[in-house]
This record gives C-alpha cells, structure tokens and sequence, in this order.
C-alpha cells in the first residue's frame, strides 16, 4: 500500500510550532508578571503612623485622647463625644491599646439625629499607584432595640495636604451589622478595600455615624489594626552602592554616640510622701498641700489617711482614694476621684519626671482586667478645675489586686515638658463600668517632681549618626540614643515612623561631637595655632525652625508653613496643640 502524506501537513507542523512558541511566549509572559507583582507587593509598606494604637495617645481639644498621628472630628449638635485610649482586652485586637469613639445622649433631651464622630491621617503616597485601605472594629451600645442599621462605620479618602471631613464624597459603608451590649463585647469585625491614589498626598478618613434623635443612650466604636498599605513616598534607598574599604584596610568602627539623661533629685511637690499630715475636708482626710475633686453621681467617695503598711511605700502615711457603689442602683459609669497641686518656679520648655507609687485594689471587679484605672494629667498656668484637663494619660500601676490581698506597691514614672512656669498636677482613679456594689481603692505615695537634662555626645573623630540595620525600628533607635521618635523622624525628614530601610543613615538630633584633647606644646618650641575649622554640616541636621512669637498659635504656624498642625505637634512632642509658649523652638517638617 503505498503511503501518500497529506499537502496539509507541512502547514499543520508549522502552526502546531507556531502554538508551542505562542504557548511558551505566554507562559514566560505570564511567569514574569508574577515576578513583577511579587517584587511590587514586597515593595509594598504600610504608610500610616500608629495604626495599631500601640505608640501612644495626644489629647486633642473638643476631642479628647486620640492616637499619636490622628486627627479627629465630631459635628456637635444635641450629643456628647469621647475619644478615648481602650485598653480592655476583649474590646482590643491588636497589642494593648484600640481607639475608642462614643457619642452618647445622656441628658440630651431631644437629641439630634445624623451625630458625626471620626479619626483621620494625613500621609504623603505615590501619586498613580494602588492601596488597600485595612481595619478592624467592634461596636456596642447600651441601646439594642430599633433599627437594626441604626449605627454605621464608614471610611472615606481625600487627596492633597487638606483634610476636611466635611468635603468628603466617596463614603463607603463597611457593612458592620452586628452591635454588641457596652459591656458584653463580642468579635471584632474586618474591612478592606484597594483605591488609587491620585495625588501625592492622602487623607484616610474612619468616621461612627448614629442615624436618629435617641436620647438617654450611648454608642461605642472601638478600631484598630488600620493599615494603608501600598508604595512608600519618598523614601527609597540611595542608588549608590554601599562603600567598601581599600583592600587591605579594615573598616573603622562604628562609634555609638554615649547619652545620659539625669534627673535632679530636688522633689518640687510638697508632702509627696504625706509623712508632713493631713486635713480633715468634706469628703475626708487629704493630704497637706494637696486639694481633692470628684465628679459626683451615683456613687460613694472616700479620702483617707491610709496607714496600713503593705500600701504605704515611704514612712507610715499614704493617701487611699475610695470610690465605691456600694448600695447604689443604679450606678454611674466614669467615676472620678484625685488630687492635684500647684507647681510653681519651673522652666518654660524643660522635661520634667513626675514619679508616682501606688496601687489599685478592689472588689467585685468582674472580668475586665482594666475595670479601674489611675490617670496623671496637668494643666498650664494654675488652673485647678481637672475638669478642663485634655491630656489625661494612663498612670502605669500594674495589676489590681483584691481590696485585702495587696501586692506590692508600683512604681509610675513619666516625663513631659512644662509650657508654663506654674503647672497643677492632677492624680485621679477611674471606676469606668456603672456596676454596683463594687469598690474602688487606689493608694498614693512617695509623689515627686524633678527637672531632667538629657546630653549626648560621641569620642573624637566620629559622627552623631546611625546607620540602619536589619530588624531595627525607628522607635528602638530613638530609645537607644534617649530622644523621642518624633524629633529623630524630624531630623531626617521621615513623614511616616513605621517606614525606614537597611542601609539609611540617620541623623541623631541633640548630639554634639566632643573636641578632641587639646596637646599641650612642646618645650621652648613656639607653635602658630591651626585656624578653628567649622565642620560641615551634616546632612539632616539642620531642619527649618520657627521660635513662636506673642500671639501666636499652633494652628497658625501650622498654616502658615502648610503642614497639618497634629503633625506638627507630633513632630515636636507637644502633647496639647492649645499649649505653646512664646520663644519655644519649633521643627517645622519638611514637603
């Protein structure tokens, strides 16, 4: 049989070959794009500062304490706001702290509908290129009927350096239907989603929105874990390659700048250890030199010349401040009790340490390891109402401990830099939930406030900077060299704290290079002195300042320079934006 091979063939092997190559352009094509978007997404970094709550909280006016890098807003009207920092376990996701908003009604009769509360950041991105936007949050409220849409999480975005809540148009519901008992907290729900950007700056906007006019109830939003996540702005690498020594030579040694921080042991605060007595008020003893507050409601309060040795930490005397609501029913939530003095005599723009021992004890404290809380806050000029006070910070004093069974006595310290020559120092505890009969105790001792000066210097012939290396943050640098994150994320110009990279050479702000010895010259030689040479200054050392004049204001400097005035703050370590004094010397961050 004789075999003929079909006229088609040769054109079917060619685009069988023509297949096979289209097949394997495809798959190398196919194989690269997923290199390209592994090496982009590697890329990728979170841009926002302080998402997780956990680097701290800045009282903010009309607003209260709000994580360090966040704005806030509320549109008033017939309802009451509170920005708060959560550290109660079952209501954070993330570390220790979340960001609490509550609008509440409580005594609003009638109360408005369509109420407003809401976090924002400002941070500079890559014009053109995509983000996801990431949270986690929890709501409760203390009202479970009605509507079941009735309070609504949304998130928003605004492009430029201006943010304004207001202006924002592309609000989006993150679907968060489920509301949990104020005390009964729940899961945490999640959220994401990707947007472009399209300018190099971006303003995230996380808001609480409670739809109608319900008076008598109160809302709270509890957010953490937020993320931006996508190219970093203006922080990349140098294209240089990393310098190498001459052969045979070996590098030099990496000198580490040497910085002390001391602390005088004048004590300014009067009776600190209350060994100097006690007198008999209204509402109980209260040590001299101090005067007393509270806020009333349903609850009991007592103050009290404590002598009971396991809570007294100096001498035989400490002040115990009770706080119970011991046949009171129904109880008020956010109880408050303390004491406060006047400080005269200090030093406009110097840190002060504030050293506190003390304990909290209880009963019937129920689940919530942070039921009770102790609280530290000061005011500029001697104004004594606490009730004015917008930078009330948690007062680290470890566990609480059972009314009978104490353990042992903490030890608190802070520091803070005086706006004024005379400041009031207030203590307060804080019996947060409206449970009855339950009893709050917290003792106070061995009270002190001293002046700090902070130095730094590096042996001859080195240089005041760091080079970055793998696992380092920009929070350990700053605590290995004793300056705050935000003055070293000033001197490099750092708009964001979480990014930084292998390699960066940062400058370490505040540090002086020693001189070398002088040499004494030579007998019977006379000796023509070397000219003084200036160094060159080091780049990123030299960041643009501004000294405030009368008159000024933190918010009108901020815009005169064009710079958000939290940032500025933050850049500044200012705790209150309402608290700067005429010659302080600000760092104005740069573009």
């Amino acid at each position: 049989m004789n075999w003929s091979i079909p006229r088609t063939w040769p054109l079917m092997l060619r685009r069988q070959r023509w297949g096979v190559l289209a097949a394997a352009l495809l798959i190398g094509l196919s194989l690269f794009a997923l290199s390209s978007a592994t090496r982009t997404s590697a890329s990728n970094v979170n841009v926002l500062a302080n998402g997780n709550f956990e680097d701290g909280f800045v009282a903010q006016t009309g607003c209260g304490m709000v994580g360090t890098g966040w704005g806030c807003f509320t549109n008033g009207g017939g309802a009451n706001y509170g920005f708060y920092q959560e550290q109660w376990g079952p209501v954070v996701a993330n570390g220790a702290s979340s960001q609490l908003l509550e609008i509440n009604t409580k005594g609003s009769f009638p109360a408005d509908a369509d109420r407003y509360s809401g976090i924002y950041q400002t941070v500079p991105v890559v014009d053109w290129a995509e983000y996801t936007l990431d949270l986690k949050g929890m709501i409760r409220t203390t009202e479970l009927d009605g509507d079941p849409w009735r309070y609504r999480v949304q998130v928003g975005w605004s492009e430029g350096k201006t943010a304004d809540w207001t202006k924002v148009t592309n609000w989006q519901d993150l679907g968060w239907d489920t509301y949990y008992p104020r005390e009964s907290p729940g899961a945490f729900s999640s959220y994401s989603t990707k947007f472009m950007a399209e300018d190099d700056y971006i303003t995230v906007y996380v808001r609480v929105w409670k739809k109608w006019g319900v008076g008598g109830m109160e809302l709270d939003v509890n957010f953490d874990a937020i993320s931006l996540t996508g190219p970093a702005a203006g922080h990349k690498p140098p294209a240089t390659a990393t310098a190498t020594s001459a052969p045979g030579q070996t590098p030099a040694p990496t000198a580490t700048p040497v910085t002390s921080t001391s602390c005088t042991a004048q004590n300014l605060v009067a009776n600190g250890n209350f060994e100097g007595g006690f007198n008999a008020t209204a509402i109980g003893h209260v040590g001299k030199s101090w005067g007393w507050f509270t806020n009333g409601g349903a609850a009991n309060y007592g103050f009290y010349d404590e002598q009971w040795p396991p809570v007294v930490s100096d001498g035989s005397h400490g002040q115990l401040i009770e706080l119970n609501s011991k046949g009171v029913y129904p109880a008020d939530a956010d109880r408050y009790a303390g004491i406060y003095q006047k400080i005269s005599g200090l030093k406009p723009g110097t840190t002060y340490q504030l050293t506190v021992k003390g304990q909290l004890r209880g009963t019937n404290i129920g689940p919530d390891a942070n039921a009770f809380a102790a609280q530290w806050g000061y005011s500029s000029g001697g104004d004594s109402d606490w009730v004015k006070v917008t930078n009330w910070q948690i007062l680290d004093l470890g566990s609480i401990y059972d009314r009978t069974a104490p353990g042992a006595m903490a030890t608190a310290t802070v520091k803070f830099t005086t706006p004024a020559s005379d400041v009031v120092i207030f203590l307060r505890g804080w019996k947060k939930w409206g449970t009855s009969e339950t009893e709050m105790d917290l003792n106070l001792d061995s009270i002190s406030l001293s002046g700090c000066s902070t130095t730094t210097h590096t042996p001859p012939g080195t240089s005041c900077t760091y080079v970055v290396k793998p696992g380092d943050s920009l929070a350990w640098i700053a605590q290995k060299y004793w300056v705050s994150v935000q003055a070293l994320a000033a001197a490099n110009g750092i708009y964001n704290v979480n990014i930084i990279y292998v390699g960066q050479v940062l400058a370490i702000p505040g540090c002086q290079v020693a001189p070398p010895p002088t040499a004494t010259p030579a007998p019977a030689v006379t000796a023509t002195p070397a000219p003084t040479r200036t160094p060159a200054p080091t780049p990123g050392m030299m960041p643009m300042t501004y000294t405030v004049q009368p008159g000024d204001s933190l918010s009108a400097i901020a815009a005169h320079f064009g710079v958000n005035v939290h940032y500025l703050a933050q850049a500044n370590g200012i705790w209150n934006i309402n608290y700067i004094y005429v010659g302080q010397v600000l760092v104005i961050p740069g573009d």
